[in-house]
């Protein structure tokens, strides 16, 4: 199997509690990716409603949600328990729990049988895995001919071009507090040359995959201060539990801020989804499983 062949597997290594108690918050205040964003990758990647998805450090289920109709087995997998467990409760109340599997275990540590998915999805998450291994190990797991895209969008904090004014406030916040020493170790040292130096692009092709294209889609939103705040406190630097007997200052800071760039609460915002994504070669054989 292709993967690591350049014997260089040196990404940093987060901490596994980083979203420890930010689920609710991850399942109410991060915006859905684009409707037109899902279909385009289930049309592009011939998702049929017949075989098996695997979204890897899913969260609450974003991406693997908004695929499901697409699929007809499901795996969800992420290192937090109480993602998991949300994720599982929409499952049962959406009656829809017999199609799923869902998995507490790292990416990295994932047991899953060889050549069994068609898409796997990373969303918002590829750049804090161990990128040389989890690439290798998603190739294994792909048939030939699959799909792993990385979903990407969604924080109110981006733009296609230049900042808003409360953009800028927001991320001159977002940085003074991360300075703070009580969120240090959060982030590891190395990430961000990591990620400059090998790019995903990079990371994906030395595992053996075909680079098959970044695709994009624009969307306009209005925020309001609770879900900008609600955001933020789903992050894994900034939530409640990394920010401990801080967490009621830093939200007065944030809210004060925020409120002196825009009074009447309302948070204009032009952004952009995307996804990469990458194939393994070869051809995929028509029977299921």
């Amino acid at each position: 199997m292709p993967g690591g062949q350049n014997g260089c597997m040196t990404s940093p290594r987060f901490r596994a509690d980083l979203y420890r108690g930010a689920a609710r918050h991850y399942e109410k205040y991060r915006p859905a990716y684009p409707q037109a964003l899902i279909g385009d990758l289930a049309e592009r990647t011939g998702a049929d409603g017949t075989r098996r998805l695997l979204d890897l450090a899913c969260g609450t289920g974003q991406v693997s949600f908004a695929l499901r109709e697409y699929f007809a087995e499901i795996w969800a997998v992420d290192q937090e328990a109480d993602m998991v467990t949300l994720a599982r409760e929409k499952a049962i109340a959406a009656g829809d729990s017999g199609r799923w599997r869902f998995v507490t275990a790292a990416a990295e540590q994932l047991r899953a049988p060889q050549q069994a998915f068609s898409l796997i999805t990373i969303g918002n998450a590829f750049h804090r895995l161990r990128r040389d291994t989890v690439a290798a190990r998603s190739f294994g797991w792909l048939r030939p001919g699959g799909y792993l895209a990385l979903a990407w969008g969604g924080s109110p904090y981006d733009s296609p071009g230049s900042l808003a004014p409360w953009q800028r406030t927001l991320t001159e916040i977002l940085h003074r507090w991360h300075e703070r020493p009580a969120i240090g170790g959060r982030i590891p040292a190395g990430y961000a040359a990591d990620r400059q130096a090998r790019p995903d692009t990079e990371i994906l092709a030395a595992a053996g995959f075909e680079i098959a294209g970044r695709h994009e889609f624009a969307v306009s939103r209005v925020w309001t201060l609770d879900e900008i705040t609600g955001f933020v406190a789903s992050t894994s630097v900034l939530s409640p539990m990394a920010l401990g007997d801080d967490a009621g200052r830093f939200e007065a800071d944030l809210r004060a801020g925020l409120t002196a760039c825009e009074p009447d609460g309302q948070f204009r915002q032009d952004t952009t989804f995307a996804y990469e994504l990458a194939r393994r070669p070869g051809k995929d054989s028509p029977q299921w499983p």
